[in-house]
């Protein structure tokens, strides 16, 4: 009876924790009507001069465009930078909910750099601060050693 109990506990808890395919194949037919830029397309109409006066750097675009399209389930050619992650893009609820942990391990898998103690999902509000964030970590990596 214990061992059912266990069963019936971890599938309920696995629902919770898992991300809501109905949200994010609503998201997903919305999404639709922009289009699916390549990641260099994406880089160089939102990441790139005369877009944006910040100079990101395109491995970044790159990890960003890879890596976020798994945690999301999204295309993120259809992405802007001034989607809400939350309002928007629903990321509580397309996501696995340890996404950020996965974010933070890809991002020192990828460039060497730990941003587990910076990295708080609850202050970014777009995906252009998401970006953002990760671009500083990047640029005030050499000056942390």
């Amino acid at each position: 009876m214990q061992q059912l109990n266990n069963l019936a506990s971890s599938l309920l808890t696995y629902s919770w924790l898992s991300p809501d395919v109905g949200a994010r194949q609503e998201l997903y037919r919305i999404l639709l009507y922009r289009p699916d830029l390549t990641c260099d397309q994406w880089f160089e109409r939102y990441w790139s001069p005369p877009a944006v006066q910040q100079i990101y750097s395109k491995p970044l675009i790159q990890f960003a465009y890879h890596r976020l399209g798994v945690y999301t389930g999204l295309e993120v050619g259809r992405l802007r930078p001034s989607d809400r992650l939350v309002e928007d893009l629903q990321f509580p609820s397309i996501c696995w909910f340890d996404w950020g942990i996965d974010l933070c391990t890809d991002f020192h898998h990828s460039f060497g750099i730990d941003i587990s103690e910076q990295f708080d999902e609850t202050r970014l509000f777009t995906f252009a601060d998401l970006i953002s964030f990760l671009n500083v970590q990047l640029e005030a990596w050499p000056r942390q050693i």
